[in-house]
């Protein structure tokens, strides 16, 4: 397996790296009520303690080569702004979950979309994934756009465990394959 923990990526406006020891106290932050309610394991209150051992976590499994966990930084202010994650299904190592978050002071510019190149090309290439998915709440339509905009199309609702709330909830599934994405950017 890669360590994935030196990867990064750059963008127009955005820099892609691991999350470090250093992004704590922002993601602590970053991660209010309106947030959290959207994300199945990221509770509220989210205190500094708590993002030092997601991060260690996150790392840890970055360096297996489980997960890409990045912190997504504006390149001009070098401040960070969200997180995008890919990880491994463990009982499909073919089979890729994308997360992400963004602030609420960095929401509505298109960052999200800026980054779908960087981050499908790795699972693709860097896990040698066969489809990548991603879901979302019922009610979440801004992850829904996300998602669309990826080119990514809806293939399953089904309950996902929420440990942040301790329950299941309802989600739908959307999905890109290695084929599409090729396809996708062939035809740009």
């Amino acid at each position: 397996m890669s360590n994935f923990i030196n990867f990064n990526a750059q963008t127009e406006r955005l820099s892609l790296r691991c999350v470090e020891d250093q992004d704590a106290e922002i993601i602590a932050s970053l991660m209010v009520p309106e947030i959290a309610r959207w994300l199945a394991s990221w509770e509220v209150p989210f205190t500094v303690e708590m993002a030092q051992k997601r991060i260690i976590r996150s790392r840890r499994e970055a360096e297996a080569g489980s997960a890409l966990p990045l912190a997504i930084i504006e390149r001009e202010t070098d401040r960070f702004v969200g997180w995008v994650s890919l990880y491994r299904y463990r009982d499909n190592p073919y089979r890729g979950m994308l997360g992400y978050w963004i602030g609420i002071p960095a929401q509505r510019r298109g960052y999200l979309s800026e980054i779908k190149f960087a981050i499908l090309q790795a699972g693709f290439d860097l896990f040698g994934f066969d489809s990548i998915e991603a879901g979302a709440q019922l009610a979440n339509e801004a992850s829904f756009g996300v998602m669309t905009s990826w080119g990514m199309k809806p293939f399953e609702e089904r309950m996902a465990y929420s440990s942040a709330r301790d329950r299941q909830e309802r989600c739908k599934y959307y999905q890109i394959t290695r084929e599409e994405f090729r396809l996708s950017q062939e035809n740009s």
